[in-house]
């Protein structure tokens, strides 16, 4: 639909350019600017036919006669997405306006496309943003949600992925919003502004595969802007958004003290010291500890204390070593962690402490 504001917009630019007058119409035919102003608010009947036939209408003094509010000249449908949203007409002789018409009508229908197209993608970018803000902030998904989710130009499909990103330097931030946009906007992902600097992008259903792509992508802005990333957990629901976006928040916090991109994954042993008793620590030990028998995690308790040694290990559990080393593959088999190597040994370690802790906290 045409506002006045960008009716009288078509007419000051256009008439800029020529020296007659020119008006726009709406399609039930109300003249909504025009370079005669007491014209405006007028029903031009000329206009009407136009929009009933969909094609130009040239008006001489005769035919003038004929529609109440009209003038000499030629009237001319105005079409955004194969659809008449409203008329322009250029008062004069129409025999002379033949050869500037359709300049004229190509040049409004560009100025109303840039114009419709760009708060278009903005009411898309503000919605986005209400969806993608209701989701990390952990509320029940009501239905105001649901019905702006499907106005999206894409499906909010499963898994996600939340990027944060931190923009540091003198350039703008419109400068990265741009970059952002050219890297993005062909892909099923939520992309904003979160505060000054910040940004997030959220990666939905294929995007997700997209990542290494991405990243790159990314940090190719680097050679113009300084920017760091902190990168999310992979998540499956819209109800754990809000647990991606707290681990990409850590992930972005560790990338701004270390200056350079951080998986939260890199970081996540790190963060569970810090927050031992919420949800990220049932996640946690559901994933490391997931399978493991009360006789395994005991074998397990017992090789710590042994300081990692077989030997003593297996003479303190009464068994023999071919036994404790069928069981310490076994652990490792079911988590993916070995026992025997420091990296992994210290994962697991952490995981029965915070299983006690979590155990000994749901008894109190």
């Amino acid at each position: 639909m045409l506002s006045i504001k960008l009716a009288e917009e078509i007419v000051a630019q256009t008439m800029l350019r020529l020296y007659h007058n020119i008006n726009v119409i709406s399609p039930d035919g109300v003249i909504l600017a025009s370079g005669d102003k007491e014209r405006i608010d007028l029903i031009h009947e000329g206009a009407i036919e136009v929009v009933k036939t969909g094609r130009p209408l040239l008006i001489d003094e005769e035919l003038s006669k004929q529609f109440q509010n009209c003038k000499p000249g030629i009237n001319m449908p105005i079409q955004f997405h194969d659809k008449i949203i409203g008329v322009i007409g250029i008062t004069g002789d129409p025999n002379t306006l033949k050869e500037i018409a359709n300049l004229v009508q190509l040049t409004t229908e560009m100025m109303v496309h840039q114009v419709l197209t760009e708060s278009e993608s903005e009411w898309q970018r503000k919605n986005g943003d209400f969806i993608f803000k209701s989701l990390i902030e952990n509320e029940p998904i009501h239905s105001t949600i649901t019905e702006r989710i499907h106005k999206l130009p894409f499906p909010l499909s499963k898994p996600f992925q939340i990027i944060l990103l931190k923009h540091e330097g003198n350039h703008s931030s419109n400068t990265l919003s741009i970059n952002l946009e050219n890297i993005l906007y062909k892909q099923p992902i939520l992309y904003g502004q979160m505060e000054l600097n910040e940004y997030y992008i959220c990666l939905c259903g294929e995007a997700v595969k997209n990542l290494t792509d991405i990243l790159y992508q990314l940090t190719k802005l680097r050679k113009k802007l300084e920017i760091y990333m902190g990168i999310g957990p992979v998540v499956h629901s819209l109800s754990e958004l809000s647990y991606a976006f707290n681990g990409a928040k850590t992930a972005l916090t560790f990338s701004l003290e270390v200056r350079r991109d951080t998986f939260f994954e890199e970081i996540e042993v790190y963060t569970l010291l810090k927050n031992s008793n919420d949800c990220d620590v049932k996640k946690f030990l559901s994933k490391t500890l997931f399978g493991m028998s009360e006789k395994l995690m005991h074998t397990l308790e017992v090789f710590f204390e042994s300081d990692l040694q077989i030997n003593l290990c297996a003479d303190r559990l009464q068994i023999h070593r071919h036994t404790l080393t069928y069981r310490l593959n076994k652990i490792h088999e079911l988590t993916g962690f070995h026992p025997q190597t420091f990296k992994d040994a210290f994962v697991l370690k952490l995981a029965l402490m915070l299983s006690k802790h979590s155990i000994s906290k749901e008894m109190i």
